[in-house]
């Protein structure tokens, strides 16, 4: 039997963009375990997640860690794959 993983599929925005938007509803700020220059903010609402076998989940890791690889550790989009590696046990 195959287990079921959830991925996050939902929008992370940046402070700028949750802020500009007025603070929407529904958004959560994402802690990290370092101190950033900007924070990160996702929903988490049913429709922000998707279920995946363990060969999806293996193969959205491997393409989630070639991305992040293509930016610095200065880039806000380096941290949302870590969150995105993280939905899916990945780091």
């Amino acid at each position: 039997m195959s287990k079921t993983y959830l991925n996050y599929v939902g929008e992370i925005i940046t402070d700028v963009e949750y802020h500009g938007l007025g603070e929407p509803e529904g958004f959560l700020e994402v802690h990290m375990d370092v101190e950033l220059p900007f924070r990160l903010y996702c929903r988490m609402n049913d429709a922000d997640w998707e279920a995946v076998s363990e060969n999806e989940r293996l193969e959205l890791i491997k393409e989630l860690e070639e991305t992040k690889a293509k930016y610095s550790k200065s880039d806000y989009r380096y941290y949302t794959m870590d969150f995105y590696l993280a939905s899916l046990g990945g780091l």
